[in-house]
């Protein structure tokens, strides 16, 4: 038989159950900024991943076609859209676009600067300077490549 409990003892009253529950409103308020300021830096930091990846993969390639281009020590006259033919690379409404006879490829997006540049000319092989510059939904980034033509194995 079980012996007789006091009616107390035998689990909480409402009024204990609704202190309890204010408690941990009053302890739960606070954090809810907290977790929506985080929210926002975790969106903002997938944004510049994501951007610093389209830049990262644009000049890869524009490197990887500045390598594979016949070197020539005749650019400092010519416009830099005559230096990697039958490449062509332009920025179209913040698009960076690779042309290539009559197909043409989308490189990256959110495009806001783009430049082809030699910073010396005192070689056989020249160096092309790239410089790409993006920015997308208050995140931006730039990045810089400075490659030796036609060393492609």
């Amino acid at each position: 038989m079980i012996p007789h409990l006091p009616a107390r003892a035998q689990g909480l009253s409402l009024v204990e159950l609704l202190i309890g529950l204010a408690i941990t409103a009053l302890v739960m308020v606070p954090l809810v900024p907290m977790l929506q300021t985080a929210s926002a830096a975790a969106s903002v930091g997938q944004e510049q991943i994501a951007l610093q990846r389209d830049a990262d993969f644009a000049l890869e390639r524009i490197a990887a076609r500045i390598r594979a281009t016949p070197p020539s020590t005749t650019l400092v006259g010519k416009p830099s859209s005559d230096w990697l033919k039958p490449a062509v690379y332009s920025v179209n409404n913040g698009v960076l676009i690779e042309q290539q006879g009559k197909e043409s490829y989308v490189l990256a997006e959110s495009v806001t600067a783009f430049e082809l540049s030699i910073p010396v000319n005192d070689s056989t092989q020249p160096l092309i300077k790239v410089s790409l510059s993006m920015s997308r939904n208050g995140s931006s980034t730039s990045a810089m490549a400075t490659v030796r033509m036609g060393t492609a194995q």
